[in-house]
């Protein structure tokens, strides 16, 4: 009786169906392809050599054994790290099928990976279902709840994307999680078709089409104009895109709205000077400007040498320039850069009256 309950022990305590022979050793080969490839390349493609015949193996012991979960895992993975969605989706949805797990977590890994692949295929409905169906096996899991966030965010419902937002915060307070916790917060209060616009903003600046971009942020602060956030975005596109007179009423907004910082003080103040000589003329300028006040010379004048390189006719660079020369000695030089501003400029008194100190230093007729 003892042997035999023992037996039944045993028994129990078996997986159910383990892994046939003829398909353990191919399977272990993909899994050591894949791990050697992770390591060689640092794009992956399925058409790389080692991925390739990872895939092959993969697929061998698919055929050997087409019921082992494991096998559609591995495979899985490796569709998914190369971008191979189509065969991806397929494969997670036959280990989903197949695996029968007491932990929810291999499940929820499975339904976070179709989720994924179906937001990159454009089904956000899919792919809100998959991250929740995820979220309701591990309600904790920081990665799904961030997930449903973004995609509320992007569907402009911002009450239940600062839920979500929220509780991935209190998971783990980074800097992400805590930040779009924020702005979903701000955007319940704005509505969805502002919230649409930013988000296509957004993806419209990470691809570098500053123009649908400005149109985008432009219709956001149209549609929300004490939204601080939108004003950001809106000055940040329009100085990158090469337009900073425009950028400078939305920092203004941001400081009227959120009080000065220095971070916005910084960029208003850029905006203003690249309004006339350029962005990164400007930008050049303030480098320099802050090298010289931090006591780096050298630095501030590779700077200020730039910014007068960038726009040969600004003449604020010059004269800094002409400063910097003279305050370490080299005369003649800071003669040259007084006389360039001077020539811009004819009533430029401070530097009129500084090329004639560098000159009389330098042993030159006044």
């Amino acid at each position: 009786m003892v042997r035999f309950a023992l037996m039944i022990l045993l028994l129990v305590s078996l997986p159910a169906l383990a892994l046939k022979p003829a398909a353990a050793k191919p399977l272990s080969e993909a899994e050591a392809l894949m791990a050697k490839a992770k390591q060689t390349y640092t794009s992956h493609f399925p058409d790389k050599p080692l991925w390739a015949q990872a895939i092959a193996k993969a697929q061998e012991a698919a055929k050997q054994d087409p019921e082992a979960p494991e096998v559609w895992k591995v495979l899985a993975e490796i569709y998914t790290t190369t971008g191979w969605w189509s065969r991806a989706e397929e494969a997670w949805k036959k280990y989903l099928a197949l695996a029968d797990e007491a932990d929810p977590a291999p499940l929820a890994e499975a339904l976070r990976a179709l989720g994924f692949l179906a937001y990159q295929r454009g089904d956000v409905a899919a792919a809100r279902d998959y991250f929740e169906r995820s979220l309701a096996l591990e309600p904790e899991n920081e990665e799904a709840l961030a997930w449903l966030g973004r995609i509320y965010m992007e569907q402009g419902d911002g009450a239940k994307a600062a839920d979500y937002w929220a509780r991935a915060a209190a998971i783990n307070p980074s800097p992400r999680n805590e930040f779009f916790a924020r702005q979903a917060k701000k955007m319940a209060a704005y509505g969805r078709e502002a919230v649409h616009a930013f988000y296509q903003g957004y993806a419209a600046w990470e691809k570098k089409d500053y123009a649908t971009a400005i149109a985008s942020f432009e219709t956001a602060v149209r549609l929300a104009p004490d939204w601080a956030e939108a004003h950001r975005w809106l000055a940040r596109v329009y100085m990158e895109a090469g337009m900073p007179a425009k950028a400078i009423p939305h920092w203004q907004k941001v400081i009227a709205l959120e009080g000065p910082s220095p971070d916005t003080q910084h960029f208003l103040k850029l905006a203003k000077e690249a309004a006339g000589v350029g962005l990164s003329a400007a930008d050049y300028f303030f480098k320099g400007v802050a090298a010289y006040e931090a006591n780096k010379p050298a630095e501030a004048e590779k700077y200020f040498k730039r910014a007068t390189e960038a726009d040969p006719g600004y003449v604020k660079a010059w004269r800094w320039l002409g400063r910097v020369y003279y305050e370490s000695g080299r005369y003649a030089e800071a003669a040259a850069a007084y006389e360039k501003a001077v020539e811009l400029d004819p009533d430029d008194a401070t530097s009129r009256y500084f090329l004639r100190l560098a000159r009389k230093a330098a042993g030159e007729q006044p």
